[in-house]
């Protein structure tokens, strides 16, 4: 099973009510998990550029019963709103493109998340999760303290973080200069330069924020 201790962190996580927010969406395995714990009264929303992730994830979720319960939506995330050039995927892997890969593709539309929350949220996200080959910076940066989840699962792949010319300090700075708490999925603190992270995830924790460790 893909990423084990990710997919328990999201059922520990997430109640009935609850809303999740996933970009990186893929095939839709963690979308569903999140669907599954958040329950009828509850939202996901599941954000992805790639239109062969989003069908696939789609046809995924109605196979489960589950696409009453998440809103797919067709986009990128950055820092400033707009349009850029996305390569196509690797038909074997439909969610493994990055918006950082060259090549024929389409241009897709990019959002901040303050315009994802404003728009789609009705109160603040219980949990985000940021799976998204490199842009996981940029989708940050257009995040303000306005509404904040309480949760941010961030995935840091050092090839990838290399790749958008930016550090691990220098993301792992910009979660905690938004006021979370940084650990592993087990509940470990992080320190500012920590490569080596449990299923390649950190978690930011707001302050007072109930939360239950994978084991």
């Amino acid at each position: 099973m893909y990423e084990p201790l990710t997919l328990d962190f999201l059922t520990k996580n997430l109640a009935p009510g609850d809303i999740a927010v996933l970009a990186g969406v893929n095939f839709g395995q963690h979308v569903a998990v999140a669907a599954r714990a958040i329950g009828d009264s509850g939202l996901v929303l599941g954000i992805e550029p790639q239109p062969s992730a989003l069908l696939r994830a789609s046809a995924n979720l109605a196979n489960n019963g589950l696409s009453h319960r998440v809103n797919l939506i067709s986009a990128a995330l950055g820092e400033k709103e707009g349009f850029i050039k996305m390569s196509w995927s690797d038909p074997r892997n439909s969610g493994a493109a990055s918006l950082l890969d060259e090549g024929a593709g389409i241009n897709v539309q990019v959002v901040r998340l303050d315009s994802i929350f404003s728009t789609f949220c009705d109160k603040p996200p219980r949990l985000l999760l940021l799976d998204i080959q490199g842009f996981e910076g940029y989708a940050l940066a257009g995040m303000s303290g306005q509404t904040l989840p309480s949760i941010i699962v961030l995935e840091i792949d050092p090839t990838f973080v290399t790749r958008a010319n930016t550090t691990v300090s220098a993301l792992l700075e910009l979660l905690k200069s938004k006021g979370y708490l940084l650990h592993t999925l087990k509940g470990d603190r992080v320190v500012n330069d920590q490569t080596q992270l449990v299923e390649a995830n950190v978690v930011g924790v707001l302050p007072d924020t109930s939360i239950s460790w994978s084991a």
